[in-house]
């Protein structure tokens, strides 16, 4: 049985991990409020509906891996050998070895699709595909391939995205939501009654800087061209 570890789920991130347990869901709430915990919530719904399946967590940088790594490390009461973590800086090889004994794969995108492409990973027991920064899937971006592979491949799929900020183009997301396969949209904004207890107010302190020469070089002509000089 898989559990989660060191965090309280607060109410609106159950009433969210509900509508990722029906179906593929795009999650849409505010920086700092707990995008990575929901979605670790249903990694572990998933993996005690699917006990012998993977769990795929891609995210765009080596520095957002490796806190999304850390993240799931301290709160599933997993063995720590069993989450790994993909980038560039780990060799194809050893991604090939570390992905078969694996429970938890946290990578960048390009890292699975180049893995996928020389058939180093297969897909087809990975019961749980997470996208962070989701507003990211479109075009040709790696998102929208490795999502309709393991669409495509998965025995069991099923896709969640994360984001703060999907956008104010209605098309753009749209188009999100057909490259990951998205049924139902679970948004929260800070003024929701269910969100609000748990904003917080942020104490902003403006530090004045001097601006090294070339700066103030690179100010001057860009005031100029704003002012049509």
């Amino acid at each position: 049985m898989v559990n989660i570890k060191n965090f309280a789920p607060r109410l609106y991130q159950e009433t969210i991990m509900a509508s990722c347990a029906k179906g593929n869901c795009l999650i849409i709430l505010p920086t700092g409020l707990g995008k990575t915990k929901t979605a670790i919530l249903a990694t572990a719904q998933r993996l005690n509906s699917f006990p012998k399946s993977k769990i795929l967590f891609l995210t765009v940088t080596k520095p957002l891996a490796e806190q999304i790594y850390n993240e799931v490390k301290e709160c599933l009461n997993l063995d720590e050998n069993k989450i790994v973590l993909f980038t560039g800086s780990v060799s194809p090889k050893k991604r090939e070895e570390l992905w078969k004994n694996s429970v938890v794969i946290v990578s960048t995108p390009q890292c699975i699709e180049n893995d996928i492409i020389n058939n180093r990973i297969i897909l087809d027991d990975v019961s749980l595909l997470i996208a962070d920064e989701a507003h990211n899937a479109v075009k040709d971006y790696s998102y929208t391939w490795v999502a309709k592979q393991y669409h495509k491949k998965s025995k069991y799929p099923r896709i969640i995205g994360l984001t703060a900020s999907p956008g104010s183009d209605l098309e753009k997301i749209q188009e999100v939501c057909k490259n990951l396969y998205i049924e139902e949209i679970e948004i929260r904004t800070d003024k929701d009654p269910d969100v609000r207890p748990y904003v917080h107010d942020i104490d902003v302190n403006w530090v004045d800087v001097e601006l090294p020469k070339a700066f103030l070089e690179a100010k001057k002509y860009l005031q100029n061209f704003q002012i049509g000089i």
